[in-house]
This record gives structure tokens, sequence and C-alpha cells, in this order.
């Protein structure tokens, strides 16, 4: 199973959106999104919540369930 950060990526590349505008979402600079998506800066759930309302989805659990249904079946799939 996946960690929430590989999560985020998954999701955030699927749609295209760059790690620069999920940097302004939060006010960070985009090297924090980067060590955040590479699990060397835990984020609390207000942060995961923002992640996720940005990439569309109305709770981080609804975030995962995609994630989980969609796209870690795909890799499976393919294993």
């Amino acid at each position: 199973m996946s960690g929430f950060n590989e999560k985020i990526r998954a999701i955030r590349m699927m749609k295209g959106i760059k790690q620069i505008e999920i940097a302004q979402l939060l006010n960070v600079r985009q090297q924090s999104v980067s060590k955040i998506e590479n699990g060397q800066i835990q984020i609390g759930i207000d942060t995961a919540e923002r992640i996720a309302n940005y990439l569309g989805f109305a709770t981080s659990s609804e975030l995962e369930t995609f994630y989980e249904k969609y796209i870690d079946k795909k890799s499976n799939d393919q294993e």
C-alpha cells in the first residue's frame, strides 16, 4: 500500500498539476512539496485536506479511495 505522499504525487501528475501550484496553495517553496511527496516531510490532516481539496476531492479519505480504486488497481494489474 502506498503512503499518502505517493498518492498526492500520482494524482497531481495525473491531473497535470505542477508542484509549484501546490506550493502556492500551501505558501511554501516548491522544494517543500517535493519533500512532502518523497516522504521527507510529514504533513498534518489540515494540510492533507487542503491538498485533497485542491486536487478536486472533498476529503483526503476520498482522495485515498480514488487512488486505491483507480490508480493502485492499474499498478497491480500490470504486475
